[in-house]
């Protein structure tokens, strides 16, 4: 079965592209963080950089770590090196690269806000920035297109899969987002802009709530062993972890507290922030347990490249 480094480089790879995407989108309609001088040359907002600084440099963390869980779910040295200088269409190989360019592209606003940089051009920051957003598309696109796109489990042979997974890392963005912003001291100054990104999140939710009905719903009725599958999640040995930790923790419990929590409540925010990624990193490991069967294991292994 797909190792715990796998689900870990999924986790982080969808939470770090959404994080990427809601500050590239935030960092466009924010008309005093794109200003510059006559010459052309960006000029960072010195009180911006209090919630942009942060924001990429966790969102490339994220991205950070979960590369280096695949690297070291690849084991062996050669299998690492063959994955970065022999690259192959295999989803492991595609994946470090939409990674790697990720992590490029966001590390020129990170250059600005993080360490003060503000000598680039400005035609580049806004080059840049509608090139994040489409990159961190695909990353979390990817990280669903990579199950779903295997037969061999029925459970993941789904086109609902890699929806959930984006709906997923969207909000696991924003929670990891407002983790950053507050917890580095910066939660009060720029409360407005949490309490709109609460409200968009709490749709999401919703979202995922929908996605995640009908993924199981559809893989209900898709056969005998993806049936069996859900069985698993919903009343079997997984039921404790999907029901209590994905379904209840990770989707209602945020839900509750993004509709009726107060304003200011900046800790019930980081709170409900947490349950949003613990829920999000249980998803993807509930499901990959669900979906996997020792006897198919070293088949889908083969077809991820890395075995």
């Amino acid at each position: 079965m797909l190792g715990d480094l796998v689900v870990w480089y999924l986790f982080l790879g969808g939470a770090g592209a959404g994080l990427l995407l809601v500050v590239a989108i935030l960092e466009c309609l924010s008309p005093q963080a794109v200003a510059a001088d006559r010459a052309g040359r960006f000029v960072p907002p010195g009180s911006y950089r209090r919630f942009f600084g942060p924001a990429y440099l966790t969102g490339i963390a994220a991205i950070a770590l979960g590369m280096l869980c695949l690297l070291l779910d690849l084991g062996r040295g050669e299998r690492v090196l063959a994955v970065l200088f022999q690259p192959t269409l295999s989803f492991i190989s595609v994946g470090a690269f939409a990674l790697l360019a990720l992590i490029a592209l966001a590390a020129v606003p990170a250059a600005v806000w993080a360490f003060g940089c503000a000598s680039l051009p400005k035609a580049l920051m806004l080059v840049d920035r509608p090139l994040i957003a489409v990159v961190a598309v695909a990353v979390m696109a990817y990280t669903g297109l990579l199950l779903s796109s295997m037969p061999s489990v029925p459970l993941w042979a789904s086109p609902l899969l890699p929806v959930l997974f984006v709906v997923s890392s969207l909000s696991s963005g924003i929670a990891l987002l407002t983790c950053a912003v507050v917890l580095t001291g910066s939660g009060e100054a720029f409360a407005t802009t949490l309490e709109r990104l609460r409200k968009i999140d709490a749709a999401v939710i919703v979202c995922e709530v929908v996605v995640l009905a009908l993924f199981t719903a559809l893989a209900f009725l898709g056969g005998e062993t993806a049936r069996a599958s859900v069985e698993r999640l919903v009343q079997g040995d997984l039921a404790a972890p999907f029901l209590g930790l994905v379904v209840a923790l990770g989707l209602l419990v945020p839900l509750i507290c993004e509709v009726v929590g107060r304003k200011d409540a900046l800790r019930a925010a980081v709170a409900a922030s947490a349950f949003v990624l613990v829920g999000g990193f249980f998803l993807r490991w509930c499901i990959s347990e669900a979906g996997m069967a020792v006897d198919i294991a070293a088949s889908v292994t083969r077809v991820l490249g890395i075995q």
